[in-house]
């Protein structure tokens, strides 16, 4: 049976911010994300992916240090975008000393948050290499959105990680030849909006409005558990090793813990729902 707490990974960008399309309730509380973050410890997930920009990684970091989980955390961060930046090694080192002293123990996987930015891995490769020398950082890692975008990457000196959003709807990634081990998905819920037929926030695009209320509509036609659907999809798919998971509360994270997933052969549902909807809805860059 497939134990999904190996493969999930705590997002934690609610803890920070008023997060989500379908998140109409505001962020929670700091007793609310500790609730979050001892409950997803005492089933067994270790991975937590946080950002500078999400206003997490000094929770993150409290917890870690309350528990004496030091050794034992796999911590993936980012860092922010360099746009204008004059110096951007001294921003990079900045950032990731910040991270550091915030989150209190090393840092697995250092991702560009801004896929533009990447491009200094092929054009400055010596610097990068000397951080992973010169800090407690494991590997580069680049959080992207176009397939295009890992393309030009793979024939650099480093192996990265990639995060990249990957759902029901939205398979883009799925022929990616990208080294096992370090395929991260996100977007499983796009937001929340694959996960619920509630209501979204008020200024949500009408385009998502309808392609809401058709994806759930085709799941209630033929009996499908949205968030089961979404979980099971990720969880058994063969190009993804990990998919972060973003939660309000304790309640949302059990239900996902205690969800009776679908099994591999049943994933074939997905082609009886026939919802075409345009790529750039896929992007919540976009939605503003």
């Amino acid at each position: 049976m497939l134990n999904i707490t190996e493969k999930m990974v705590l997002g934690t960008a609610q803890f920070g911010l008023d997060y989500g399309i379908a998140n109409i309730s505001g962020r929670p509380t700091k007793k609310e994300v500790f609730d979050i973050l001892d409950l997803a410890w005492e089933k067994g997930i270790c991975r937590f992916d946080t950002a500078p920009g999400y206003g997490s990684e000094t929770l993150l970091g409290e917890f870690i240090s309350a528990n004496g989980l030091h050794d034992q955390t796999i911590v993936l961060t980012k860092t922010p975008s360099l746009k204008g930046a004059l110096d951007y090694e001294k921003l990079i080192i900045t950032n990731l000393e910040s991270s550091l002293n915030n989150l209190g123990c090393k840092i697995d996987i250092l991702f560009f948050h801004d896929p533009a930015d990447s491009r200094l891995l092929l054009t400055n490769p010596q610097f990068f290499k000397n951080l992973l020398n010169n800090y407690p950082v494991s590997t580069h890692g680049v959080s992207v959105y176009e397939p295009m975008e890992i393309e030009q990457l793979l024939e650099g000196l480093f192996e990265l990680a990639f995060q990249f959003p990957f759902n029901v709807l939205d398979r883009r990634f799925e022929q990616m030849s990208i080294p096992k081990g370090k395929r991260y998905a996100r977007s499983l819920f796009l937001q929340g909006l694959l996960a619920s037929p509630n209501e979204l926030r008020p200024d949500t695009p009408i385009e998502l409005l309808c392609l809401q209320k058709e994806y759930h509509d085709r799941l209630a036609d033929h009996f499908i558990d949205p968030v089961s659907f979404a979980v099971s999809f990720v969880a058994h798919n063969s190009t993804v090793d990990y998919f972060l998971v973003g939660v309000d509360s304790a309640k949302q994270l059990q239900k996902i813990l205690d969800l009776e997933l679908y099994e591999q052969r049943d994933m074939d549902l997905l082609n009886k729902l026939q919802i075409k909807t345009e790529k750039k809805w896929f992007d919540p860059r976009i939605w503003n």
